[in-house]
């Protein structure tokens, strides 16, 4: 049994009931965060609350808990369901009583948390991905609710045998339906830099974090398809699956590379997991 957090009550997942008056159900009017943790830590705990309190304050979305007690209602979810490994959701959505497009002026919010099972993937595992029209609009450095396009996508890229949708707008890689893309090339790793086309993701940080340590030449520069299908090695980057190596992509095998920086950063990351949860 998954046990869950709805406004006060902690309770069994199944038994969540969500109200009219939650505008996530008309609208998609409410923002997200989810991250991975072990043994009753969270895995970069500050970085998730800054970018969920950060959001909610962008969409002007009243949070009614300080950081701290969010931090322990975690905790306290976490021990509640006994989980070794786990993935934890967070949702603000806003309060409305009746089904306008214009939102209430309200100091009430729903707020849902939510813990499952969660094993983090074998880093060596290789991706197999597809590119994508990027039909989303341009508000995707917010973790908004609204992700029909990232779901059609996600759905598209299972159909054709792939783990993982990398969107492409005007010949530009953006980033995936639910992860950050990056390439190398003789060494240098680039990636498309933050702004309104895509999520300023948590282990995307990271991963610039420790090119910087391991004295890795990074480039936040937009790149192209033809770059992506030409790159050394492809990385792709994300909460629960912290950092991977893509070697198809639309069907075609990427080179065999002689480059190991894919392979270091994948192992600094994963050892910085468990160093920094464990």
């Amino acid at each position: 049994m998954s046990i869950a957090y709805y406004n006060g009550d902690f309770c069994d997942f199944s038994s969540v009931r969500i109200p009219l008056s939650d505008r996530s159900i008309f609208f998609g009017d409410g923002i997200y965060d989810a991250a991975i943790g072990k043994g009753g830590g969270i895995y970069l705990e500050k970085e998730h609350l800054d970018r969920f309190f950060s959001n909610a304050e962008k969409m002007n979305i009243p949070i009614k808990v300080k950081r701290n007690e969010l931090s322990a209602l975690i905790r306290k979810l976490i021990s509640e369901n006994g989980y070794e490994e786990y993935f934890i959701y967070m949702q603000l959505s806003r309060f409305g009583k009746a089904r306008t497009h214009s939102y209430p002026d309200t100091e009430e919010s729903n707020l849902l948390i939510t813990v499952k099972e969660h094993t983090l993937p074998d880093p060596s595992n290789e991706l197999k991905l597809i590119t994508l029209p990027d039909i989303r609009y341009s508000m995707c450095d917010v973790k908004t609710l609204n992700l029909l396009p990232a779901v059609l996508a996600s759905k598209k890229a299972e159909e054709s045998g792939c783990d993982e949708a990398v969107f492409v707008r005007d010949g530009v890689v953006t980033e995936c339906a639910h992860s950050n893309i990056h390439i190398i090339k003789h060494g240098v790793l680039y990636t498309h830099p933050n702004g309104k086309f895509i999520l300023p993701g948590i282990t995307r940080g990271r991963l610039l974090y420790f090119c910087q340590m391991l004295g890795i030449k990074t480039i936040e520069i937009p790149f192209t398809v033809s770059e992506l299908y030409g790159a050394d090695e492809v990385l792709v980057t994300s909460t629960t699956k912290l950092c991977q190596n893509a070697t198809e992509i639309d069907g075609k095998t990427l080179q065999k590379s002689n480059s190991l920086v894919g392979k270091m950063l994948i192992s600094a990351l994963f050892e910085d997991f468990f160093k920094k949860v464990c």
